[in-house]
Parts: structure tokens; C-alpha cells; sequence
């Protein structure tokens, strides 16, 4: 029978028993088990490393994954993880989230993808089969039948798509009919480097194919008919987090503070 899975509250309590902060001595601790990324933060090598340990005794599935930053003094945080627990996606996701507002300058799917395809690997060596949804989602509506000749079966592992999650993010109102002559403020992502265009354009569909020939790795993922204007307000309101020009770090928290203030700008042209 399978679990449901909890309410936002749950999840919540979930959390803050299965996540921790970690202190110098226990990075110390871990080093010695370390096969040299722990190491290059001590020593200044790195400025950061993630790690995953995976815990197996054939009957469960836990693991411990573990962001360490050593920029201003040895510090960490980690997650203790039942791999089979229908909220495994909802608390490692919260995680990447609350590393992010601990280590600016991180990005949270980068963050989830990089300890789901570490967490592969372990999965891999203890004689798992693993697919990701990535991987099957090409096969849908074909009835293929998976056979998978690892002993440990097949273990299904999930990534996410940047630019899909991006899209939903804002409701795919990148798909909104488009009005011919207006102006639009968009959004882009490049999906190689996580950095958000904060652009206007009279097409913005257009300028993203116009980006995608030279860059495949960029897509369009919001955009609001108004006032070029509101681009303008929107660098300011991020020039901190700028990369270069138009294009910024921003976390998911950034985006949801742009979605509350594009409907507030949007209000006051209706």
C-alpha cells in the first residue's frame, strides 16, 4: 500500500527532524571517512563541496546528503534521507532551498540535480539498475517494458528539468497569446549556467529563438504584457545578484517575490 504523502505542516515538522546544521568538528569527523572533496574546502582548495553517504542494509534505503562551504570559516549542512519516503522530493527540495538562503549564489535545482546524480552512483554500486524520469520520459505512451539485469532491480531516480520547472513556475504563461505591437517584459533561463534574462521585447518568442541559435541552452519561461519600464525596475531590484547585463542569480525565492510583484504592477494597468 503506498504512503501518502504529508501536508505542507507535516512536511515541515518533517524537516527540522531530518535536517541539521553541521559544525567544524563534524566536518573534521567526515573528512576522515572523505576521498579528497571534504579535504580541498579544509585546505582552500574549494570553496565548496556536496557529498552524499548512502546507507544499505538490504532491507531500508536512508542516505545523508551534505552541502560544505568553507568561504568564511568551515561550515555545513545536512539531510537524513528514507530514499522509499513519499516526501524524499518535498524535503530535499526544502533543503536546496534553505541552502540557498544560508549560501548565496546557489541555485536550488542545481543544488537538487547535483545530489540526486551523486546519490545515482551509490545506487549504481550497490548493484541497483537506476532510470531517471528524464530518461523515461521519452518512452511514454509507447508501453515499453523495462528490463533491467542488475540484481538489486531498477531504481527510479528523478531530475528535474529546468526549463519545464521554470514554465509551471509561472503557470506557462510564456505560452499567453501573444498581442502584436505591445511591449513585454520576459524572463529567460539558461539551462547550463541557471542565470534568469530579465529582458523586454515587443516578441519575445522571437527574441528567444533569436538567443536559442546562438545558445540552445536558453528558453523563455514568463512574460507579462507592460511598460518596459517595469524591466528597469526589475534590474534595480536585483543589481546585486546581476551577472552580467541582463542576466542575474536568482533564487526560487527571487522569482516568487517577481510573480507577487508583476501582479501588483499588472494591477495598476488593468
Amino acid at each position: 500500500m503506498s504512503q501518502k504523502k504529508s501536508s505542507l505542516e507535516e512536511l515541515e515538522l518533517k524537516f527540522l527532524e531530518c535536517c541539521f546544521t553541521l559544525s567544524e568538528e563534524d566536518i573534521l569527523e567526515f573528512d576522515k571517512e572523505d576521498n579528497g572533496p571534504i579535504t580541498n574546502v579544509i585546505a582552500g582548495i574549494d570553496t565548496n563541496c556536496y557529498g552524499v553517504k548512502l546507507y544499505d542494509d538490504r532491507i531500508g534505503l536512508m542516505a545523508d546528503m551534505f552541502y560544505i562551504n568553507g568561504e568564511n570559516g568551515l561550515r555545513g549542512d545536512i539531510i537524513s534521507l528514507n530514499l522509499r519516503d513519499p516526501d524524499y522530493f518535498g524535503l530535499l527540495m526544502h533543503f536546496c532551498t534553505v541552502l540557498c538562503r544560508l549560501y548565496p549564489g546557489l541555485n536550488e535545482l542545481d543544488i537538487f540535480n547535483t545530489f540526486q546524480k551523486k546519490l545515482r552512483g551509490f545506487l549504481e554500486k550497490s548493484g541497483f539498475f537506476t532510470a531517471t524520469n528524464l530518461e523515461l520520459k521519452q518512452f511514454e505512451g509507447q508501453n515499453a517494458v523495462m528490463v533491467g539485469l542488475a540484481r538489486r532491480g531498477i531504481f527510479k531516480i528523478d531530475f528535474i528539468d529546468k526549463k519545464e520547472f521554470y514554465r509551471n513556475y509561472f503557470n506557462d504563461n510564456f505560452a499567453d497569446k501573444h498581442v502584436p505591437g505591445q511591449d513585454y517584459v520576459y524572463l529567460m533561463v539558461n539551462c547550463d549556467t541557471s542565470l534568469i534574462k530579465i529582458g523586454t521585447s515587443k516578441n519575445p518568442a522571437y527574441r528567444e529563438r533569436t538567443l536559442h541559435s546562438q545558445e540552445p541552452a536558453i528558453h523563455l519561461i514568463a512574460k507579462w504584457c507592460c511598460s518596459k519600464e517595469i524591466e528597469r525596475k526589475l534590474h534595480a531590484m536585483y543589481r546585486q545578484k546581476s551577472a552580467r547585463g541582463e542576466w542575474f542569480r536568482l533564487s526560487l525565492g527571487d522569482l516568487a517575490e517577481i510573480e507577487v510583484f508583476m501582479k501588483k504592477e499588472l494591477d495598476k494597468w488593468a
